[in-house]
C-alpha cells in the first residue's frame, strides 16, 4: 500500500479513536477528516462511509491488541478464556470508545468484525497449540456471547470491573447446573 494512503488512513483510525471516546459514536465524516488533518474526500476515498470508518478503526484496533498479546494468548489453559481476558483487557484501555461504539449506530457492523477477527484468532491459538478444535459457530456463539455481556457491563456501568465479569462468567459455566 501506498505510504500516502497508510499515513491518511492512520490519522483517521487515530482521529476516530479521539472523537468517539470523547463525544460518542455520532461523528460525522467532516469531524473525522479535520479532527484528522485530511480532506472529506480522502476520507470517503478510503473508508466509503462513516460506518466503514467506525468497522475499519475497531478492526485495526483489535489487531494491534491481539498482535502486542500474542506471548500471553500462548500460555497454558482455556485458549477462549485467555482470549476473553485480553478483551477485557482491551475494552478496559478503550473503554469509552467501545461503550460508543458498541452501543451506538453502526454498533452491529464493529461487533461483529470483533467476532470475525476473535473467531479466528481463536481457531489459529488452539491450531499453534494442538489443542481440540471447536466449530466456527461454536466459537462465534462464545464470542458473541461474551462480547454481549461485556458490552452491558460497559453500558449500564461506568467503572464495571470487565475482568470480574470473565472470571465470574468462566466459573459459572464450569459449575455444575442445578435443576429445580
Amino acid at each position: 500500500m501506498d505510504r500516502r494512503i497508510e499515513r491518511t488512513r492512520r490519522a483517521v483510525v487515530d482521529a476516530t479513536v479521539d472523537l468517539v471516546s470523547r463525544r460518542g459514536s455520532h461523528v460525522g465524516m467532516t469531524e473525522i477528516a479535520q479532527a484528522a488533518g485530511v480532506s472529506r474526500k480522502a476520507v470517503y476515498e478510503n473508508f466509503g462511509s462513516r460506518d466503514q470508518v467506525l468497522l475499519q478503526t475497531t478492526v485495526n484496533l483489535l489487531r494491534a491488541e491481539l498482535s502486542l498479546k500474542s506471548a500471553t494468548l500462548s500460555g497454558e489453559g482455556d485458549v477462549l478464556e485467555r482470549l476473553a481476558h485480553t478483551v477485557a483487557d482491551h475494552m478496559i484501555e478503550y473503554r469509552d470508545y467501545y461503550t460508543a461504539v458498541l452501543s451506538g449506530p453502526g454498533g452491529y457492523l464493529a461487533g461483529n468484525a470483533l467476532v470475525v477477527q476473535l473467531a479466528a484468532a481463536c481457531r489459529q491459538l488452539r491450531n499453534e497449540q494442538h489443542q481440540p478444535s471447536t466449530s466456527n459457530l461454536q466459537d462465534r456463539f462464545m464470542i458473541h456471547g461474551l462480547l454481549g455481556v461485556l458490552t452491558e457491563a460497559l453500558v449500564e456501568h461506568d467503572s464495571a470491573d470487565l475482568h470480574a465479569v470473565v472470571s465470574r462468567l468462566y466459573k459459572e459455566m464450569a459449575a455444575p447446573h442445578r435443576h429445580s
